[in-house]
C-alpha cells in the first residue's frame, strides 16, 4: 500500500514541474527529456546494483511496447484533451480510470465485488472529484470530453496490460524499459511535428522531472505486483490531493476547504483499501 501512495506523490511531483514548464517549453520535448531521463536512471540504479538490465526473457518485447503504445498513446490523447478543455476539467474526466480499471476485473473475474472496494472507489471518486473541481475554471468541448474519457480508458486498460503481461520481471526492470519505451514515442512524435526544441534555462527541472518519474514508475509497477491494478488505481488518485499541495507550497496556488474535504475522502478510500487487503470480506 505504501509503495502505491509513493507512487503517487511522485506522480504528483512531475505534474507540479509539468505545470512549471508549461508554456516555456514544447510538451514533446519536456516528455521526452522526462521519460528518458527516468530511463537512464533506472538502468543506472540496476547496473550499480548488479542486477540485470533485461526485462525477463519472454516479456522483453511486451515491457517495451506498454512504453512505446500504451504510455505514449495515454500521454498524447491526455495532452490532445488539454487542448480541449482546462485542466480541471480534463482531471475530472481523467480520474475516472479506477472506476474503468475496477469495472473490468469485475467483468472479467480478476477480483470480487465486495461492499469495502465498492466503497473506497465511490470515496476515492467523489474526493477527487472535490479537489479538482473546487479550483474553478471546469470547462471542456463535447470532443474534449471523449478524448478525456478516451485517455481514461487507455490509462485503466494500460494498467491491467502490466499486470497481466509483466509477471516475471523486476518492476525497477520494468519501469525503466516503459520510460525508454514512452522516450521512443515521444521523440519520433516531436521530430514529426517539429516541437523537439531546446530548453534553455529550465535543464534542472526537466532532470528533476525525469527523476521523480523513475520513482514514480518503479513504485507503481512494484504497487500492482504486491496489491493488483484495481487498489492501486484507487490508491493513486491521492495524486490529485498531492498535486494540489504541493502546487500551493510551491507554485502559490491556492488550496481551499472543499479540497482539503476531498484529500480525506480519498486517503479514508485508501485505508479501506488497506484493510481490504488484511482482512476477509463477505461477498
Amino acid at each position: 500500500m505504501g509503495l502505491a501512495v509513493s507512487a503517487a506523490f511522485s506522480y504528483a511531483v512531475t505534474v507540479v514541474l509539468n505545470r512549471s514548464l508549461a508554456g516555456d517549453v514544447e510538451a514533446a520535448a519536456v516528455l521526452s527529456v522526462r521519460f528518458g531521463v527516468a530511463g537512464v536512471g533506472l538502468l543506472g540504479l540496476l547496473a550499480v546494483q548488479g542486477r540485470s538490465l533485461l526485462p525477463a526473457p519472454g516479456e522483453r518485447w511486451r515491457v517495451f511496447l506498454l512504453g512505446l503504445v500504451g504510455y505514449g498513446a495515454e500521454s498524447t490523447v491526455f495532452f490532445a484533451a488539454l487542448e480541449r478543455g482546462t485542466t480541471a476539467a480534463v482531471s475530472l474526466l481523467f480520474y475516472t480510470y479506477p472506476a474503468v480499471v475496477t469495472v473490468l476485473e469485475w467483468g472479467l473475474g480478476r477480483a470480487p465485488v465486495d461492499r469495502r472496494r465498492v466503497v473506497a472507489l465511490g470515496l476515492s471518486t467523489a474526493g477527487t472529484a472535490l479537489v479538482i473541481a473546487a479550483a474553478g475554471g471546469v470547462s471542456i468541448s463535447r470532443v474534449g470530453v471523449v478524448v478525456a474519457l478516451c485517455a481514461s480508458g487507455s490509462f485503466a486498460v494500460y494498467l491491467l496490460a502490466s499486470e497481466a503481461w509483466v509477471r516475471r520481471t523486476d518492476a525497477l526492470t520494468t519501469g525503466a524499459w516503459v520510460a525508454v519505451g514512452a522516450t521512443v514515442s515521444m521523440a519520433v512524435r516531436g521530430a514529426v511535428t517539429g516541437s523537439l526544441a531546446p530548453a534553455p534555462g529550465h535543464w534542472a527541472e526537466l532532470v528533476a522531472n525525469g527523476l521523480a518519474t523513475s520513482f514514480a514508475f518503479g513504485l507503481m509497477f512494484a504497487a500492482l505486483r504486491r496489491i493488483g491494478a484495481g487498489p492501486t488505481a484507487v490508491v493513486m488518485t491521492l495524486e490529485a490531493f498531492f498535486a494540489i499541495v504541493l502546487a500551493a507550497v510551491f507554485l502559490d496556488e491556492g488550496l481551499r476547504p472543499l479540497q482539503g474535504v476531498g484529500g480525506l475522502a480519498i486517503l479514508a478510500a485508501t485505508v479501506l483499501i488497506a484493510r481490504a487487503r488484511r482482512t476477509p470480506v463477505e461477498v
